[in-house]
């Protein structure tokens, strides 16, 4: 069974009169019966039909026909669509910009989640993901350091992780060293997919004030928290080439100016907490 992303009515199906009531026996109706809008139908001929239904090959060299014809219409409805933006007007959605933070923090949170999920899959399946003798090798080690961490210590320290967590990092030792986790690098990516998905550009919202009820009126925030809002999520409204650009000049910039500080004016946070508790203590300005 193929599903197809555009339903009948994107393509005016629904204009043509199909009873099809006889077709479902558990939605009995005198008049016209509805058609699912995403299933995909192949016309064939009973000949067709029934090579279809004896021969797997012929069936599947259909299917794959099919798949080919349906992707070449999706992939042409979306072309007319990105020629056509440019001449379609579109009124930024009214939206909060608490929604849009939180909207923003659940995306990143599920793809943390599949990241975690496809990890607990490759744990599960590890037995197929490598050689009979290496996945051995990889068990042996597993089992020998969960026995040395449940058996042969009084205390063990995990590093804030679970046994799972453990086992996962002793069968993958190898992979992960070629090939180590980085979960500021996921972040960052998952960031930027979140980007070019263009469903997070600001310029695509009317950020109004969500508190209002019985009017709609603009954010209260005030010059300042607009800019932080607006620096905040600039990967979201920049094309990635320019956002890339503008953040290297930040990050030079910033490199340049902390390498030509004055000195006189920069002091360690650490001494400074510590000369306020000695001069400006309670007992200090007792003796004073």
């Amino acid at each position: 069974m193929m599903f197809s992303t555009l339903s009948h009515f994107d393509v005016s199906e629904e204009d043509m009169a199909i009873p099809i009531t006889n077709l479902f026996g558990d939605r009995p109706s005198i008049s016209m019966q509805t058609i699912p809008a995403t299933n995909v139908y192949i016309h064939v001929n009973p000949d067709e039909a029934d090579r279809i239904l004896v021969d797997p090959a012929y069936k599947l060299e259909r299917l794959k026909e099919a798949h080919e014809k349906l992707y070449a219409m999706h992939e042409a409805y979306k072309e007319v669509d990105r020629q056509m933006a440019g001449q379609r007007i579109t009124l930024p959605t009214p939206y909060g910009r608490d929604l849009y933070e939180t909207w923003y923090e659940i995306e990143k949170s599920i793809s943390k989640f599949d990241r975690i999920f496809n990890k607990v899959e490759k744990f599960n399946a590890r037995k197929l993901s490598s050689d009979p003798e290496t996945h051995a090798r990889r068990e042996k080690r597993l089992a020998d350091r969960r026995r040395e961490r449940s058996v042969d210590n009084y205390a063990f320290f995990f590093g804030n992780m679970t046994e799972e967590e453990q086992q996962y990092m002793d069968y993958f030792e190898t992979d992960l060293e070629n090939d180590p986790d980085d979960e500021f690098l996921e972040t960052r990516r998952d960031e930027a997919r979140i980007a070019n998905s263009g469903e997070f550009d600001p310029q695509l919202y009317d950020f109004v004030e969500t508190a209002m009820i019985s009017e709609v009126h603009e954010n209260f925030q005030d010059i300042i928290e607009d800019k932080i809002f607006k620096f905040k999520y600039r990967q979201n409204a920049d094309a990635p080439a320019l956002h890339a650009a503008r953040n290297n000049r930040m990050v030079s910039r910033f490199l340049e100016r902390a390498k030509t500080r004055d000195p006189a004016i920069e002091r360690d946070v650490a001494s400074l907490y510590f000369e306020d508790s000695k001069y400006n203590s309670l007992a200090a300005r007792m003796i004073d």
